[in-house]
């Protein structure tokens, strides 16, 4: 465990930055220019999150599996991730199997009642075990923007 540093495999960011979980896989951007910045639509209760992933490795993933989305209200944490309801979708953005060095432009909804919320975090797993291991688990490895201050307006 590391402590009194960030960890490497674990980047925080907010809209605009570019993470490299586990350095060396990927390089993860959630964009945040006009038109592609993190969005909430309170009448459709539906948050829009767009990403630009360069990837370092063959065959990377970018697939809804890879995305959670935590909210934080007065009651606690929840967490949203392809096999709960409601979930978060790449829809056909998605990019099963990215070559390496390829450019994926991803968008990520979600829809889901935000209204309470204190605190809203998009985490990017870009890896869940490592190449020809599956037992070798790589889910503590991953990225996370704080896109709370983004969309404040729209709670």
């Amino acid at each position: 465990m590391l402590t009194g540093c960030s960890n490497p495999n674990r980047p925080t960011g907010v809209p605009g930055s570019t993470l490299k979980p586990g350095d060396g896989i990927c390089e993860a951007t959630l964009l945040n220019s006009a038109g592609k910045e993190p969005s909430y639509n309170s009448a459709t209760q539906t948050l829009t999150c767009n990403f630009k992933i360069v990837t370092k490795i063959e065959l990377l993933e970018i697939t809804d599996s890879h995305f959670q989305v935590d909210v934080t209200t007065d009651a606690g944490t929840k967490h949203y991730y392809y096999n709960t309801t409601p979930k978060p979708s790449l829809g056909d953005t998605a990019n099963p199997k990215a070559l390496k060095d390829s450019v994926t432009e991803a968008t990520l909804t979600l829809k889901l009642n935000l209204s309470g919320a204190t605190k809203v975090a998009v985490l990017y797993t870009p890896k869940h075990g490592a190449t020809g291991e599956p037992n070798d688990s790589y889910n503590d490895i991953y990225g996370t923007w704080d896109i709370t201050e983004a969309i404040k307006g729209s709670l």
